[in-house]
């Protein structure tokens, strides 16, 4: 076995990466079925053993999801709010809900150095803003600034986002056919910046306390996609994190 032998892709792999492709190109749509491992097996020439750990790593990895005797089916795009929950201080165990988001606005920003570094991109590129407010129980919970870049998602605007419902991951998947993950999040508690608590209806000379997240999202190829910063009020509601 030759040196550009050892150095190619498991042939799971590559199955994978062209299932992927094939569902950001549209060809199934969320909820639809894909074809059985069988008919994929003949259709790409491979064995069914290959094309069933490529569908059980899509499915680990939330794209796809199965139905006893049904079959494999295309999974919604994450939800922007993410896994966690929002629920009573210390019940611990009871079942919390997610909020509700709303689209507040769509604008450009430049990126700052943390968010150039985090999404490969330069310093000060232009980048789309997206200011969502959620709402828990009817009042308003966290407001979120995500970012994107201009150049990959060019004319992204609040048309689309309000079609596709307000979520941004839903736009990305639907529009541009790119769907993303979580890679990694980050907590502190900080004072909450004036402009935030306005709109979050904190409106008192004395400083209000929040929850921060910091979170970085990339494609299923791992290219980062987008930078998050949520502010969370959590004086009455606990946001709960479930394994």
């Amino acid at each position: 076995m030759n040196r550009n032998q050892l150095r190619r892709r498991p042939l799971y792999e590559q199955i994978k990466s062209l299932l992927l492709q094939r569902i950001n190109d549209g060809e199934w749509q969320v909820d639809e079925a894909l074809p059985s491992e069988w008919d994929l097996a003949e259709e790409l020439s491979v064995s069914q053993g290959t094309i069933r750990r490529a569908l059980t790593e899509l499915v680990q990895d939330e794209v796809l999801y199965r139905q006893q005797g049904r079959g494999t089916f295309v999974a919604e795009s994450v939800s922007d709010w993410g896994d966690a929950l929002l629920g009573s201080p210390g019940a611990m165990g009871v079942g919390g809900a997610a909020p509700l988001v709303e689209l507040l606005s769509c604008s450009r920003a430049n990126a700052s150095v943390e968010m150039a570094e985090a999404l490969g991109l330069r310093r000060s590129e232009p980048l789309w803003r997206l200011r969502q407010l959620w709402r828990y129980q009817g009042q308003p919970i966290a407001l979120d600034d995500a970012y994107l870049s201009c150049e990959k998602f060019e004319g992204l605007d609040a048309r689309w986002l309000r079609q596709f419902g307000g979520g941004v991951y839903a736009t990305l998947q639907r529009r541009y056919g790119v769907r993303v993950m979580v890679k990694s999040e980050q907590f502190r508690a900080e004072l909450l910046p004036r402009e935030e608590a306005s709109l979050l209806g904190q409106v008192t000379s004395i400083e209000v306390p929040a929850l921060s997240l910091l979170r970085l999202s990339v494609s299923m190829t791992g290219e980062p996609v987008e930078w998050r910063q949520r502010y969370c009020l959590t004086q009455q509601f606990a946001y709960v994190v479930t394994p």
